[in-house]
Formats: C-alpha cells, structure tokens, sequence
C-alpha cells in the first residue's frame, strides 16, 4: 500500500496504474497495487504444496515482519512517553500508559524471540524455523539498498499525505 503515494520501484509502472471503474467508489484507486499483495501472498501460500518448512518458515517470517513493526512503533512511543514529548488527547491512561507501552514492549520483543524457533525436536532440515536467516538476508537487502540508492534518491515523505492526516487528527467529531 506504501506504492500508492510513493513511486514504485523501476520498471513497474504497470502497478501504479490507476483503475477505471469508479463505480461505487468515488476515489480513484490504483487496483494493480491492490491486487499485487494478494497475488503475492497466493502465490506464497502454494510453498505448502512444496515443503513444510517453506511454509513454516513463511508463516513465521510473516510473524517477525508484524512483530518487528510492532517493536519500532512501541519503543518510538515509550521514548516519547519518558520524554514527556506527547501531547495527549481527551483520552489517555495517564501513568498506567507508560507501563502498558513497557510491558507492550517486553511482550512484542519476545514474540519476536520465540517465534524464530522450531516447532518440533529434534531440529532437522526439514523443520528448522527458516525465518531468521531470512528476515536477516531481507534487512541486509534493505540496508544495502538504502545505502547504495535510496539514501540519495529518495525525495522524502509525501507532503500531500502528512497533511492530509494532520487535518483530519485536528477535527473534533466522534466517527
């Protein structure tokens, strides 16, 4: 979903199309970026067919992936909870927040922890949890190619969409 207000990688300009039947939306979607994820995870969901640990290996790294996004969006709200850097709204647990967000963030790390382990003894290659070495591949991808091209051509966050939100935080109705 992230391609829908950033570009798409090179050479995929067919994803970033936008659909046109409007019919009972009044948006213009971009239904290829829609449909890519479900395509994606059909296609993953057969490595059943295949191997068991594939499967395994790509239940759990969707797992680590979720708790992972967890973790970062947790400790970046307990940092600014201790810095008394969070301006609240009408409804907030005050200090009981804090520990929440703490205990949230023990409970997310070892989540992250135990669900890289295999599920049955003794571990042999065919039910070793393969999900840590590749999420552990995937982040050294992602950090190489922040380095060698995002971190120079990435044009930042998409303005229109940060004030969008911002505007829409700022209303006072109940939805």
């Amino acid at each position: 979903m992230v391609f829908v207000h950033h570009p798409t990688p090179p050479r995929t300009s067919a994803v970033h199309l936008v659909g046109s039947q409007t019919s009972s939306c009044h948006y213009r979607l971009h239904t290829n970026i829609l449909r890519l994820p479900i395509v994606i995870v059909m296609c993953l969901a057969c490595l059943n067919i295949g191997s068991y640990a594939a499967f395994g290996a790509f239940i759990a790294l969707a797992f680590v992936s979720l708790y992972t996004s967890y973790f970062i969006a947790i400790a970046c709200m307990l940092r600014a909870r201790l810095r008394n850097e969070v301006t609240f709204g009408t409804w907030f647990l005050g200090v009981i927040g804090t520990s929440v967000n703490a205990y949230a963030l023990l409970y997310t790390a070892w989540m992250m922890v135990i669900t890289c382990f295999p599920q049955y003894l003794p571990v042999t290659g065919d039910n070793f949890n393969y999900a840590s070495p590749i999420f552990g591949v995937a982040l050294l991808f992602a950090a190489g190619l922040w380095v060698v091209r995002a971190k120079k051509h990435w044009p930042g966050l998409n303005k229109e969409v940060i004030d969008i939100v911002l505007k829409d935080s700022d209303r006072d109705t109940v939805d």
